[in-house]
């Protein structure tokens, strides 16, 4: 877990080490720059096909939508819930550690 933060990390641009924190603003600007666009992108893919009547979400989500039908497989539909809670919950305990270690430097 540890090598994927710094990955992260990384890739946002902040560094830390030796008692110090290192911020490139550009790089973490465009991390965010670049995440922004990819759920603009799954945003408007997802809205196209709401639009002409067809949603398959069927294999992670559970959810398939077509003009005459909405399919709803509770049970995957609960379970990716649950993962996406879980991930959420990850990300926010990555980011209290990561102020924790700032306030305590």
């Amino acid at each position: 877990m540890a090598e994927q933060n710094n990955d992260l990390f990384s890739k946002m641009g902040v560094e830390m080490g030796e008692g110090k924190l290192n911020i490139d603003l550009t790089q973490t600007k465009d991390f965010f720059n670049a995440l922004k666009e990819t759920f603009e992108g799954k945003a408007q893919e997802i809205q196209k096909d709401i639009s002409e009547g067809k949603v398959d979400m069927a294999e992670n989500v559970g959810i398939k939508i077509d003009k005459n039908n909405i399919n709803i497989d509770l049970a995957k539909t609960k379970l990716f819930m649950e993962e996406f809670g879980k991930k959420i919950e990850n990300f926010l305990r990555e980011i209290d550690k990561v102020v924790e270690n700032i306030d305590k430097k």
